[in-house]
């Protein structure tokens, strides 16, 4: 005589799944996926030369620490610069602010269809931004510059180039459109071929280091403020710009979990307004790596009348 058994309750569900297995698997299935995913995701980063997420630097209590760390940047950034090293490249972002004065007038604000008109008074007016961009190597120096964002837009690093400039052979040219021609004079905001090469005397002589905590926006970079020179950054409002530039605020250095100086925040004041304050903030972006070669001073400009900008 044959037996039928039948299958109930929680033997019934060691056959197959029930709804609470069922869910079980597919947790389980997803977060197998998800792992595979992190691990392609990981390899390709690799792959592609993109680091990994690391942790901010860690620094040490004390003045020593911070000039430990101020000297470390400040030796790998010359190392990129030197012959045989990565070199650098760069973006920057400069945006100039007339302010009033403490107890001084107010500033009129032009009027943007007739600038001989006046829509008003107010404490500060957005005058204008640029940008630049470029690299430097122990061969020589290339940038363009291009217009800047009005508040609250991001840079458009597609626009038009207006200026160039170049250092190759132990020449320096410019071009302001019409074409290559020597100078003693390049554009520049932030950096020029001169500025570049004073970079890591910056890093390393800055005084009053203080540790600024971890980056708002990057959780990777640690923060350290230190009190620059102008004659250590002296084209941070503009190229041979020295002598109408005052260094206003400590210059704010990021650094990545390797100790590299990766940005620099910089307040300065452009000194040839009287009745008003000309407040320039530049950020400047370092990668330590160079895509392309330094272009040639081709087409020259027949006439060098062409009227030197800033």
């Amino acid at each position: 005589m044959k037996t039928r058994v039948r299958f109930v309750g929680a033997d019934r569900d060691s056959r197959r799944p029930g709804r609470i297995g069922r869910a079980r698997q597919a947790v389980e299935a997803l977060l197998s996926l998800m792992l595979v995913i992190a691990l392609v995701a990981l390899v390709a980063s690799l792959r592609a030369g993109i680091p990994w997420p690391r942790p901010a630097l860690t620094v040490g209590a004390g003045a020593d620490a911070l000039s430990s760390l101020q000297a470390s940047a400040a030796d790998q950034l010359a190392t990129a610069l030197a012959k045989g090293g990565t070199g650098i490249s760069f973006s920057i972002v400069q945006r100039s602010t007339i302010k009033a004065r403490p107890g001084g007038a107010r500033i009129p604000v032009p009027d943007p269809v007739d600038p001989h008109k006046t829509l008003g008074l107010a404490d500060e007016y957005f005058l204008n931004a640029l940008l630049e961009r470029g690299f430097a190597t122990a061969d020589g120096f290339y940038s363009e510059m291009l217009a800047g964002p009005v508040p609250g837009q991001d840079p458009d690093w597609k626009g038009e180039v207006r200026l160039q400039a170049l250092e190759r052979d132990g020449s320096v040219y410019r071009n302001d459109g019409d074409g290559w021609y020597a100078t003693k004079s390049p554009p520049g905001i932030g950096l020029d071929p001169a500025t570049a090469r004073l970079l890591p005397s910056l890093v390393r002589n800055a005084t009053g280091a203080a540790d600024a905590g971890v980056d708002a926006e990057n959780a990777s970079l640690r923060n350290v403020t230190a009190t620059g020179t102008v004659a250590d950054i002296p084209g941070v409002v503009a190229s041979d710009g020295a002598a109408f530039t005052r260094m206003t605020d400590p210059v704010t250095f990021s650094l990545d979990p390797d100790g590299r100086l990766v940005s620099l925040h910089l307040v300065a004041l452009n000194t040839n307004m009287e009745d008003f304050d000309l407040v320039v903030e530049t950020d400047i972006t370092l990668r330590y790596a160079v895509d392309g070669a330094l272009p040639d001073a081709t087409p020259v400009l027949k006439s060098t009348n062409a009227a030197v900008q800033p």
